[in-house]
C-alpha cells in the first residue's frame, strides 16, 4: 500500500472520501465527496455512495484501506450503528483513521464561553465515538483564534486533549485559510508613514495554541497563501503531528511535489489526506489526480 494516502481525508467542497495513503504513511482519502455536503449528507441528492459501501470502494478503486470521517456523515452514533460501520469496514481490513469535527460557533475560540464549553462537551462525546470506532484521533475546528483569545482557546483545547489522552486518542488542529499580510505601496503624494509590523502567518499562532494545549497539528499542505508560507508551515508543524496531514493540489499558490519533498525530508512517515475539490466534476477522477501526484512523492 502506498506510504499515506488518504482516502478517508480527502475533502471535495468538504466531502470527504474516507482512506489514507502511506507508503511509510499512508494516503487516506476523505469522503466528503462521494456521500455529501453535511449537514444533512444522507439526504443530499448529490450523494453518490452509501456509507456502508465507503471501505469496499476505496479498497477497490484506489487500494486505499484507512478512512477519515466528518462526524456529519455518521447518520446515527447509536453504539449498535458505529460497531456496524466498524465491521464492515473490517471486512475490507479497513479502519478510521481520523474524524473531523465541525460545530460552527461552537469552537475553542468563541467569545461566549458556554459556545467553548458546548465545544468541548460534543468534542468528548465524538472522543468517545472515535474509541467505540477504533480511530485514533480527531480534529477540532479552531473557529478564529487571535492573540486577544489565545488563552481561552488554550484552555478549550487542552480540556478536549487530556480527555483525548485518558482514552488514548489525540486531537488535533489544522491550519486553515491564509498567512501574513504584505503592506502596500503608499499612494502619490501620500504622508509617508513608519509601516506596520508585519503580520505573522496564521499558522504561528494555531501552532503557539497547540503547544500551550499539549495538542497535536493536523497540517494541511493546501490551506498556506503560498509556497514560502507553506514550507516554513511545514517545518512549524510536523514536529507536532498527530501522524496525519491533508493534501490538495494548487499550481498557482504551490508546488505539491515540492511540499512532499520537504515533507519527507521531515522524516514523516504518517498519512497523507487526499481533500479533492468537487465543482459538480467527476469525484473519482479529482481523487486520482492528486493521487497521480501523491504517490511518486511520498
Amino acid at each position: 500500500m502506498p506510504h499515506g494516502l488518504l482516502v478517508a481525508a480527502l475533502r471535495a467542497d468538504h466531502l470527504r472520501i474516507p482512506g489514507v495513503f502511506r507508503r511509510r504513511s499512508r494516503p487516506t482519502r476523505s469522503v466528503f465527496t462521494f456521500l455529501g455536503h453535511a449537514p444533512g449528507a444522507t439526504d443530499n441528492p448529490a450523494r453518490t455512495l452509501d456509507i456502508m459501501d465507503l471501505g469496499q470502494m476505496l479498497a477497490d478503486r484506489y487500494g486505499v484501506h484507512n478512512v477519515e470521517m466528518q462526524h456529519a456523515h455518521f447518520p446515527s452514533t447509536e453504539p449498535a450503528y458505529l460497531m456496524g460501520f466498524r465491521d464492515r469496514l473490517a471486512k475490507t481490513m479497513s479502519r478510521v483513521t481520523n474524524i473531523n469535527l465541525e460545530f460552527g460557533p461552537q469552537n475553542i475560540s468563541a467569545t461566549d464561553p458556554a459556545l467553548r464549553q458546548q465545544a468541548i462537551d460534543r468534542t468528548k462525546e465524538w472522543i468517545d465515538h472515535a474509541l467505540a470506532l477504533g480511530c485514533p484521533r480527531i480534529m477540532v475546528n479552531q473557529g478564529a483564534p487571535t492573540q486577544e483569545n489565545k488563552d481561552v482557546a488554550i484552555a478549550a483545547l487542552k480540556a478536549m486533549g487530556d480527555y483525548g489522552k485518558s482514552r488514548n486518542i489525540m486531537v488535533a488542529m489544522e491550519n486553515r485559510g491564509g498567512g501574513g499580510g504584505r503592506q502596500g505601496a503608499p499612494a502619490p503624494g501620500a504622508t509617508l508613514v513608519p509601516p506596520a509590523p508585519p503580520v505573522p502567518a496564521a499558522w504561528v499562532l494555531l501552532v503557539e495554541i497547540i503547544k500551550g494545549s499539549g495538542a497535536y497539528a493536523n497540517c494541511d499542505l493546501g490551506n498556506f497563501p503560498d509556497q514560502d508560507t507553506q514550507h516554513a508551515g511545514i517545518r512549524g508543524m510536523f514536529p507536532l503531528t498527530d501522524g496525519n496531514c491533508h493534501v490538495k493540489l494548487n499550481p498557482a499558490r504551490y508546488d505539491l511535489p515540492a511540499a512532499l519533498a520537504l515533507v519527507k525530508q521531515l522524516r514523516y512517515t504518517g498519512l497523507y489526506s487526499i481533500e479533492a475539490g468537487g465543482g459538480g466534476a467527476d469525484p473519482y477522477q479529482n481523487v486520482q489526480s492528486i493521487y497521480d501526484v501523491l504517490i511518486p512523492g511520498i
